[in-house]
């Protein structure tokens, strides 16, 4: 049952302009002193270093029934007038923000809430927060102060965020993609692409000779394409194409194979499924596990014992407390506030322990074990260092069954780059976004023909594993 909220909304709207008019009062007529022990006695939360003392709330009893108030962990400004506001509430509840004139709502995502206010005032505005669900009245009503900001600016480095609905943002760049306010690309740009790639095609296949061989593009959509409901409710799309949509397109009409994970997704989506995390923008690892899902199902076809792991019965999984992501921590955001719980999946009926040091290939890499693919422990976040799953590796796992490839691959494929290398007999990761395909490594990590027994020429797949995101990376 939905609680009816107006009589509280009315009481804290008479409140604040109540404030408002006795500090606006206060300012001309009141001593100073006065003035700033009253304004002081609002929760501030605008200083970072200060954000661990101002954050805790003293307990307080809450009635049956009812939500607790919320608890504001930081108030701080994207620009002049738009502030970001983080804090904890009960799970699953809605919490409502509003200087008795603007009102913004953000439903909380495991107990926390990230929501965006944009402030009348050019000094500084009293806000109030209170919380509900369906299942708890409306909790009594939190004070605190935000600032007006002249010096601030957003992000302009390709790394700004931008908030949308319910506790969830995204990347400016991806979202200006994704509403066609970037240039898309040209039908000469499209051209060229689709050349581009047929060149690689015909020099692959020309260095296999008669041997079967793949060039594989692998396209993963961002979020923001997946679930745009999440989006704000001003947001309009300029056109009705993406760049994601021209490159899709463009590749079906080239002599590459495609991937399109955009259906997959979706198909997930329906089922409830968690594809990408809720304050970072990669992949989780069941999202990545459904990309690993679609290349393996791909190579089936010629090599049957490249088949996919069975995510139930091939792996183990277990559920941990991760901190904020890369959208968090570009926004401002204390990543310790908005930590959400990742579901993790561990071989069971298999072993990372292969890749070891070959004979025939002496600069392999090791154990694919060896190598992690979160940049920390309780991190989701994707690493960068060579010593990771993100550098440039070699794994030769001596089963002459498997294919050999070669993958390049951005950050969204190091989630599952461990599990993938697993299906091959040797394979060759590319350096996060190194996108530049060597034929000469083409030739260099073949395997054998299962019919003939004698050796390949080259490799049998060259897999681009690409983001949205990064789709410029790939168009030659």
């Amino acid at each position: 049952m939905k609680v009816h909220k107006a009589p509280k909304a009315v009481l804290i709207t008479l409140v604040i302009v109540v404030i408002t008019l006795v500090l606006g009062f206060a300012a001309s007529c009141a001593p100073q002193g006065a003035l700033k022990g009253f304004i002081d006695s609002i929760p501030d939360l605008n200083v970072e270093e200060e954000s661990s003392e101002t954050s805790v709330v003293e307990e307080v009893s809450v009635p049956e029934g009812y939500a607790a108030p919320p608890e504001i962990t930081n108030v701080f400004n994207v620009t002049a007038r738009q502030v970001i506001i983080t804090g904890r509430c009960d799970e699953g509840c809605e919490v409502t923000i509003t200087d008795g004139t603007n009102t913004v709502a953000s439903k909380s995502i495991e107990g926390h809430f990230v929501a965006e206010f944009h402030l009348s005032a050019t000094n500084f505005s009293i806000l109030s927060a209170t919380a509900y669900s369906e299942d708890l009245m409306e909790s009594d009503v939190t004070l605190f102060r935000a600032e007006y900001n002249s010096t601030a600016m957003k992000r302009i480095d390709g790394y700004g965020v931008t908030m949308g609905k319910d506790s969830h943002f995204y990347y400016d760049t991806d979202l200006s993609y994704y509403l066609g306010k970037n240039t898309l690309i040209t039908q000469t740009g499209l051209k060229s692409f689709k050349n581009f790639v047929n060149i690689k095609v015909q020099n692959f296949q020309k260095r296999a000779g008669a041997a079967k061989v793949q060039l594989v593009y692998v396209l993963i959509p961002n979020a923001i394409t997946i679930f745009p409901e999440y989006l704000a409710e001003e947001t309009e799309k300029e056109t009705y194409k993406t760049r994601y949509e021209q490159v899709v397109d463009a590749l079906a009409e080239t002599k590459a194979a495609l991937i399109n994970m955009e259906d997959i997704f979706l198909d997930a989506k329906e089922k409830g499924e968690k594809i990408f995390y809720d304050t970072d923008s990669h992949l989780t690892e069941y999202g990545g596990y459904l990309v690993y899902k679609a290349i393996c199902d791909l190579m089936e076809k010629d090599f049957p014992d490249a088949a996919a792991r069975d995510l139930e019965k091939d792996f183990t999984s277990s559920t941990r407390v991760l901190n904020g992501g890369n959208l968090a921590r570009n926004l401002g955001v204390d990543p310790a506030v908005v930590n959400e719980t990742a579901t993790l999946y561990t071989p069971a009926s298999f072993s990372l322990s292969v890749g070891k040091e070959d004979t025939d290939i002496p600069t392999a890499s090791g154990f694919i074990k060896n190598f992690p693919k979160y940049a920390y422990e309780n991190s989701m976040l994707m690493p960068s260092a060579a010593t990771t799953l993100a550098g440039r590796l070699l794994f030769a796992t001596k089963r002459t069954s498997l294919p050999c490839a070669l993958i390049y691959r951005d950050s969204s494929a190091v989630v599952f780059s461990d599990i993938l290398a697993e299906r091959f007999n040797r394979v060759l990761l590319a350096p996060v976004n190194d996108f530049t395909v060597n034929m000469t490594d083409a030739q260099r990590y073949y395997g054998k023909d299962l019919t003939t027994g004698k050796d390949k020429t080259t490799v049998d797949y060259i897999f681009v594993i690409v983001s949205e995101s990064n789709l410029g990376s790939i168009l030659g």
